[in-house]
């Protein structure tokens, strides 16, 4: 089941996906932004049993554009359509007038680092995103691509 993010009821949990996940969260910094952002910001939850297996939170950016701005499936879920059915359900809720939905994720501009990488970008593009943009908003070290999905009318 998909619902809606509770912060009360779900932050903890969805902190301790990202835990579980420290090839994709190895960063202190980005950790306390997602932790933050299950707290403030909009999102929704896969539950099973009771028990959060995935979360995305999300926002309105510039013009019609929205974003997913965290995301992230158990370590012993991933693989099993958890991601899949979280961004079909934020697709499905988005704004009347949404134009596109955006994601930032690690880029391979420099060279790939880390397979954990190409397997997020691959899920992007396997679900409608296109690289759009390359920015340095991490840093040169850490390139940033920006891939957008279109949301039809």
């Amino acid at each position: 089941m998909i619902r809606r993010l509770d912060p009360a009821l779900d932050a903890d949990a969805c902190d301790a996906i990202v835990r579980g996940l420290p090839a994709w969260f190895g960063d202190a910094g980005g950790i306390a932004d997602c932790a933050r952002a299950v707290r403030t910001e909009n999102g929704l939850v896969a539950v099973e049993d009771g028990e959060v297996l995935g979360f995305i939170t999300h926002g309105p950016r510039q013009g019609s554009a929205h974003e997913i701005t965290w995301m992230a499936v158990r370590a012993d879920r991933r693989g099993g359509g958890i991601g899949t059915a979280l961004v079909a359900a934020l697709v499905g809720r988005l704004p009347a007038g949404t134009r596109s939905l955006l994601v930032k994720t690690v880029s391979d501009r420099d060279g790939d680092p880390g397979p954990e990488y190409s397997q997020t970008r691959g899920f992007y593009l396997a679900r409608g995103f296109m690289p759009v943009a390359e920015l340095d908003i991490w840093g040169p070290e850490n390139p940033c691509q920006v891939l957008a999905r279109p949301i039809s009318p």
